[in-house]
């Protein structure tokens, strides 16, 4: 029989074996014509060391395959070489690794964990668990201090590894990088191979896992995730669904339609990698990481690391805002709700592939203006929904599938519409995309119901308001609005607000121009002589005392 040299652990097959660092060192130790080079890691219970190659391959060097690579670290070589002519025997016999690296389980305290960990330990008594703080790296770090063999498996608590096969090992030119096995499509996973002495080499330099050279991210086989946690909530406000979810697992998947709760497999190596995951246009269904919990106040948004690029999957395309027409006798309101509903089933909208499904509704002649809001918000099926009032002519190229942004507070959307009057373009007579459970929430409200609770402007024209339509008509619409804004401009000066002031006191384009400068100077006239009172300044909101007190002026 021939010389027996083996690297790894001491094999225990004959007596004569002895260890050797590499094929040099072998061939230096060789006292026969051949020698062998074997691994202590494998299974050699059915391998025939008798074995002879055939004289015209005498001169070259046999390899056997294991179950996973081309080289099981199994090798017949002849005394004396130098360059090797190899013989990879694949398909000619296979050396079996076993199972031979410590295993360290990371424990991110999942509810399945300790059930998994106690089923490992069943066909891995050795398995050693710790527990998941902060980052895969620093948990590597204080793995492999603990590490006992030259490899180590590093897996996660987070992870099912009931078909996994530990057996595996690398190629022999990949032994000294990190294996890190993909964790379902997650190519970052949670299941490493490490050789421990090429870690402990770089990690005093390493800041993060990713400057480890080298990973390889191996294909061989696929590590399944457990299922995250599905969250499903029937409101319109995410923010504090998230604030009171109490997470049990890493990240959890939250969703407004019970038909799409979704899994993804978000990277967890970093607290930046842990991303919340957005997919659909207004982030109502997405996933959110449980770190999020040291970050959230009032918004999604305070959490750093956010991730957009999943919205707008097919699978979660969005239903449409409902659309509430409001109307109370303006004498053009039949004119534009018609140009309204024209706009919407028009099919060259300049939105390619994308057929409209809003709703539309109407809340007519109700009494107030707070009660008519009310009134529309009791119509809308859907969260949040459009009012258009009866003087907008809505613009052909709006994007009537908009939607809220669920990582804010709930909130109205103010839009913007042009005063083809005095030529300005704000958010006077647009379109609101009003949060139906704030309108019906809101008891007392300010000069402006709208700013009466948390809102955005959203820089859209949403079309062009026709408030000119008779004497009356113009002269009430440029009256409270001038009120409105006098009072802001009090309470909070800008010169955005002056400049408007300016606009509406002095600038009237139209047939009812004039009516709109009236109604706008009899408006600072009647601001100064209450002197800016609240309760007389709340009179405007009342369509009885405004058409009482124009008639006594005209």
């Amino acid at each position: 029989m021939f010389d027996i040299f083996y690297a790894g652990p001491k094999p225990n097959l004959f007596t004569f074996e002895r260890p050797a660092a590499s094929l040099a060192e072998a061939d230096a130790l060789c006292r026969t014509e051949y020698f062998w080079y074997i691994n202590g890691l494998n299974d050699y219970s059915n391998f025939d060391f008798w074995w002879r190659p055939p004289v015209y391959e005498a001169d070259h060097t046999h390899v056997w395959p294991s179950q996973w690579q081309d080289n099981s670290g199994t090798m017949l070589v002849p005394k004396g070489t130098t360059e090797h002519k190899w013989h990879w025997r694949k398909g000619e016999g296979q050396v079996d690794r076993n199972q031979s690296a410590d295993i360290f389980y990371m424990d991110f305290m999942n509810p399945d964990s300790q059930a998994q960990l106690a089923a490992l330990k069943e066909k891995y008594p050795s398995i050693k668990s710790t527990r998941y703080v902060s980052d895969h790296l620093n948990v590597l770090k204080r793995i492999v201090n603990l590490a006992t063999t030259e490899y180590i498996w590093v897996i996660s608590s987070v992870c099912d590894y009931q078909e996994f096969d530990f057996t595996w090992h690398p190629a022999q030119w990949h032994e000294e990088m990190i294996h890190c096995f993909p964790s379902g499509n997650q190519k970052r996973g949670d299941t490493f191979y490490i050789h421990v002495d090429s870690f402990k080499r770089q990690m005093v330099d390493l800041e993060l896992l990713d400057w480890f050279n080298v990973i390889n991210y191996c294909q061989d086989q696929k590590v399944y995730r457990h299922a995250c946690p599905k969250v499903y909530y029937n409101h319109d406000n995410l923010v504090d669904e998230v604030c009171r979810y109490d997470f049990k697992f890493p990240y959890a998947a939250f969703s407004n339609r019970p038909s799409i709760l979704l899994n993804s497999e978000i990277c967890l190596w970093t607290e930046k990698d842990r991303t919340v995951e957005s997919f659909t246009d207004s982030n109502s269904i997405c996933v959110v990481p449980r770190d999020i919990k040291t970050h959230l106040r009032t918004q999604i948004y305070d959490y750093p690391y956010i991730n957009v690029e999943k919205r707008g999957e097919s699978i979660h395309t969005e239903d449409c805002l409902d659309i509430v027409y409001i109307s109370n006798g303006e004498p053009e309101a039949e004119h534009w709700y018609n140009h309204l509903c024209e706009v919407l089933n028009r099919e060259d909208l300049g939105f390619p592939g994308l057929k409209f499904n809003n709703t539309i509704k109407r809340a007519q002649n109700v009494n107030g203006r707070m009660a008519a809001y009310k009134a529309a918000a009791e119509r809308s099926e859907t969260p949040w929904f459009f009012a258009v009032f009866a003087k907008l002519e809505v613009d052909s190229n709006f994007d009537w599938s908009w939607q809220p942004d669920y990582f804010q507070e709930p909130k109205h959307y103010i839009f913007h519409a042009c005063n083809p009057v005095n030529g300005l373009v704000y958010g006077h007579q647009a379109m609101i995309a009003y949060n139906k459970r704030l309108v019906l929430e809101t008891i007392e409200s300010g000069l402006d119901f709208t700013l009466s609770k948390a809102h955005e402007v959203v820089p859209i024209i949403s079309g062009t308001a026709h408030y000119d339509q008779d004497s009356w008509t113009t002269w009430r619409t440029a009256f409270r609005e001038v009120i409105k804004l006098k009072h802001f401009s009090i309470e909070q000066p800008s010169v955005e607000t002056d400049f408007r002031l300016k606009k509406w006191l002095t600038v009237g384009n139209g047939n009812f121009g004039e009516y709109s400068i009236r109604g706008a100077n009899d408006a600072i006239e009647y601001y100064n002589s209450v002197n800016g009172n609240y309760d007389k300044l709340m009179l405007s909101y009342e369509w009885a005392w405004l058409r009482q007190y124009y008639d006594a002026k005209y």
